[in-house]
C-alpha cells in the first residue's frame, strides 16, 4: 500500500483516500439474515458429516498417506471444525452445493449473532458474540492442524493449505476482525511512518503517515484516524525529485513488507517472514543528489501477544567530505532486538571473490555466535522462532553490506580523482599478491591448520566497520549473538619502495546477558603487508590469527549459584614472510598452535576437582630457491642482494 502511492505529493494524496476507503468497509448487519440464510445454515448442520470415529478411521487406515496427499481431507476435517461452531439447529434440507471455507466461516459468525437476536440480547452481547466467533473461528483452524499433528500427518502441504484458507478467510471476514481488533485495542492499534530526506543543497523532505483504529466506549462505534503530511523545504530540482522517488521506492517496498508480517503476526499458521524486506535499493542511492535518509515504522497491532510494540529505524547517510557512507539499524519486536550498523568507505572496486568469502565468514560466526554453549547438540540457544528471527535480520543485514559495496564501487567511478588513486594504488598492489599467491609454484603460504575464511590476498573491497547483533529478553533467558567484521587500508612510500598494508577482522560473541555467566568468543584475523619496487612485488608478509576462549557453566541448587564446568582457551598463529629481490625466492613459515582445557571432573567423589589439558606445537622452516652460486662467487652482486633485502626489511618493519 505504501510503496505504490508514495512516488509524488498527488500520489500521497491517493494513499489517504485508499487508507480512509478501505477503513471505511462496514460490517454486516446481523438484522440483514434473510429466511433462506437461515435454511442454509440449518441445512448444513444437518447434513455436515461429525468429525469423529468414521473420518479417524478413515485417515488412520493403511492408505493414510494417499488420502491425506489430496487436500481435499484436509478440507473435510476443517469444515467439520467449521460446521461444529453452529448454534442454531432446525429440520434436514439438502444444499445442491458444498459451501466453501468462507462462506463457512461467515455464516457460523451469522448464525451465532441471529441467535442472539432471537434471545434479544442487547448490543454488547452482541458484540461479545461476534469476538467469539471470529476466536472460534481461529480456533477451528487450530484444531484441525491438531488432529493432523497427532496422526503425525501434519506436512508442508498440509500446513500450505490451512495457511491459504485461514488468510482467505480472514479477508472475508475482515469488517468482523476489524471491529474485533478496535475492541480489543482500543486506541492502540497504530501503524506509523515516518520518513525524511536530506538533499545535497540542503533541502529537507519530510513525509509522515499515521494510521490508527479505536473504539468509542461512549457512542459504541468504531473510530478511525488517519494523519498525512508531506514537507519539503526548499525547492526540488528535477534530478532531486528523481533521486526521491527512488528513495521513497525502496523504503515504501520495506514498509510493505513490515506492517504485512505485523498484520499476521497473531495468525499460528504463518510463521512470520522477513526475508522479503530489502535494502538492495541502498547500491543505487543517488550521492550526487541526496545526503541521506531517516525512516521508522511502528505497529501496536496484536500487542498482546508481543510484549512491546514493533518498531523499525534505519539511517543512511554519505559524507562527501571524508568519502564514508553510513547505516544504522535497529528492530524491536515482542522478544526480538536486532541491531546492526555499518561504516564503509565511498572508495571501493568490485572484488567478487572477496565479497564471498567476506559473506562466507559472516555465515560461519554466525553459526559459531547463535549455538548454545552449554550443549553439544549445536541447537540454537535462541529457540526455533528466535533463530529464525535472527536469521531473518541476518540477511538483511548481509543485504546492507552487498549494496553498500556496490554503492562504493558506483561512487568511486564517478569521483576520478578517487578512482585515479585507488587504481594507481591498492588495485594494482592487490592484483600482483594475487598472482603470487595462485600461480607461482614457490609459493608455500600460511599453514593450514585453521583455515582462513577472511580469504588471503589484499582485498579490493572499500574499507568497512560492520556490527550485528540479536538478543532475545524472555524474562530470565537472555541469550544475546553478536558479530563484528572489520576492513582497513592503508598506502605508504619511503623511496623507491611503495607497499599496502590491510588488515582484516571478525568475531563472534555469544553470552546470556545477565542471566548466567556462559559466554564464547572467537577472534579471526588476518592482516598483509606488501612492499613494491618498479611495479613488481619484493616484499610480502602475512598473517593469520584465531583465538577462542569459551566457558559453560551449570546450576547447582545446593549452592544456589551457576559453578563453572569447563573453560577452553585455544590458539592458532600461521606466518608467511616473503621476499622476492633479484630473482631469488627467500619465505619464512611459522606455525604455532596452544590449549589449554579445564573440564570438571564428574566422578562421584572429585566433583570438586578440574581436569587440565594442555597442548602445544610450533613449526618453522625457512626456504631459499634461486641461482644461490651467484651470490657465493661474486661479492658485489652478493652485496647489493643484502643492501637491497635490507631496504625491504626496513620498510616493511617500519609499517
Amino acid at each position: 500500500m505504501v510503496n505504490n502511492a508514495l512516488g509524488s505529493q498527488s500520489n500521497l494524496s491517493i494513499l489517504l483516500a485508499q487508507s480512509v476507503n478501505n477503513a471505511n468497509q462496514t460490517s454486516v448487519s446481523p438484522s440483514l439474515l434473510t429466511g433462506s440464510d437461515l435454511q442454509a445454515i440449518n441445512d448444513l448442520q444437518t447434513n455436515a458429516p461429525k468429525i469423529s470415529d468414521e473420518l479417524l478411521s478413515q485417515l488412520n487406515n493403511h492408505t493414510i498417506d494417499e488420502a491425506l496427499a489430496s487436500n481435499q481431507k484436509v478440507g473435510d476435517i476443517l469444515q467439520q471444525q467449521l460446521t461444529s461452531l453452529f448454534t442454531i439447529s432446525s429440520t434436514p434440507s439438502t444444499l445442491n452445493y458444498k459451501l466453501s471455507d468462507e462462506e463457512l466461516a461467515l455464516r457460523t459468525v451469522i448464525s451465532s449473532q441471529h441467535e442472539g437476536l432471537l434471545k434479544n440480547e442487547n448490543s454488547t452481547q452482541l458484540i461479545e458474540r461476534l469476538n467469539t466467533s471470529v476466536k472460534n473461528i481461529q480456533g477451528a483452524y487450530a484444531n484441525t492442524s491438531d488432529i493432523l499433528s497427532s496422526l503425525g500427518q501434519l506436512g508442508h502441504e498440509q500446513k500450505t493449505f490451512l495457511a491459504s484458507s485461514q488468510q482467505r478467510v480472514e479477508r472475508s471476514l475482515n469488517p468482523y476482525m476489524e471491529s474485533l481488533n478496535r475492541a480489543k485495542y482500543e486506541d492502540d492499534d497504530n501503524y506509523l511512518f515516518e520518513l525524511s530526506v536530506k538533499t545535497k543543497e540542503g533541502d529537507v523532505i519530510n513525509i509522515i503517515f499515521n494510521s490508527s483504529q479505536g473504539y468509542d466506549e461512549e457512542t459504541g462505534e468504531a473510530v478511525d484516524g488517519f494523519s498525512l503530511s508531506y514537507e519539503v523545504n526548499g525547492d526540488l530540482s528535477e534530478a532531486e525529485h528523481k533521486a526521491l522517488t527512488q528513495v521513497l521506492s525502496g523504503v515504501g517496498e520495506m514498509a510493505d513488507e513490515f506492517f504485512k508480517v505485523s498484520e499476521n503476526s497473531f495468525n499460528p499458521l504463518i510463521v512470520p517472514n522477513q526475508t522479503d524486506m530489502s535494502l538492495d535499493f541502498l547500491a543505487g542511492f543517488n550521492s550526487e543528489q541526496l545526503t541521506g535518509f531517516d525512516v521508522s515504522f511502528s505497529t501496536t497491532q496484536n500487542k498482546d501477544l508481543d510484549s512491546k510494540e514493533n518498531t523499525l529505524d534505519l539511517s543512511y547517510s554519505i559524507d562527501e567530505a571524508s568519502n564514508q557512507q553510513a547505516l544504522v539499524f535497529k528492530a524491536a519486536g515482542g522478544q526480538n532486538d536486532i541491531d546492526f550498523a555499518l561504516d564503509m568507505s565511498t572508495i571501493g572496486a568490485k572484488d567478487t571473490q572477496q565479497m564471498q568469502q567476506y559473506l562466507a565468514s559472516l555465515d560461519q560466526s554466525l553459526e559459531d555466535s547463535r549455538v548454545n554453549s552449554t550443549k553439544d547438540d549445536k541447537e540454537s540457544a535462541f529457540g526455533r522462532k528466535g533463530d529464525e528471527v535472527m536469521q531473518q535480520g541476518f540477511a538483511l543485514f548481509k543485504g546492507a553490506f552487498a549494496s553498500m559495496s556496490s554503492a562504493a564501487e558506483r561512487y568511486s567511478n564517478l569521483e576520478s580523482l578517487a578512482d585515479q588513486q585507488f587504481n594507481d594504488g591498492r588495485a594494482m598492489v592487490a592484483d600482483l599478491v594475487d598472482n603470487m599467491i595462485t600461480n607461482d609454484s614457490r609459493y608455500q603460504g600460511l599453514g593450514n591448520k585453521a583455515p582462513n575464511t577472511l580469504g588471503a590476498g589484499i582485498s579490493k573491497l572499500a574499507d568497512f566497520d560492520a556490527t550485528f547483533s540479536y538478543a532475545l529478553d524472555n524474562g530470565d533467558y537472555q541469550p544475546k549473538s553478536s558479530i563484528e567484521l572489520s576492513q582497513a587500508t592503508e598506502q605508504s612510500q619511503l623511496g623507491e619502495l611503495s607497499g599496502v598494508t590491510q588488515s582484516k577482522n571478525v568475531s563472534s560473541h555469544f553470552d546470556y546477558q545477565y542471566s548466567r555467566p556462559d559466554y564464547y568468543n572467537k577472534e579471526e584475523s588476518y592482516n598483509v603487508g606488501t612492499a613494491v619496487k618498479n611495479k613488481e612485488l619484493v616484499g610480502l608478509d602475512q598473517s593469520h590469527e584465531v583465538d577462542v576462549d569459551t566457558k559453560m557453566y551449570a546450576f547447582n541448587p545446593q549452592t544456589n549459584q551457576y559453578e563453572l564446568q569447563m573453560a577452553m582457551q585455544e590458539q592458532t598463529v600461521s606466518k608467511s614472510d616473503i621476499r622476492l629481490i633479484d630473482d631469488i625466492w627467500l619465505e619464512e613459515n611459522e606455525n604455532s598452535y596452544s590449549m589449554h582445557k579445564k573440564e570438571r571432573d564428574e566422578s562421584d567423589d572429585k566433583q570438586d576437582d578440574f581436569i587440565e589439558t594442555n597442548r602445544h606445537s610450533h613449526t618453522k622452516l625457512v626456504t631459499l630457491i634461486g641461482d644461490l652460486d651467484k651470490l657465493a662467487e661474486n661479492k658485489a652482486v652478493r652485496r647489493e642482494y643484502l643492501t637491497n633485502l635490507s631496504q625491504v626489511n626496513f620498510f616493511m618493519d617500519k609499517k
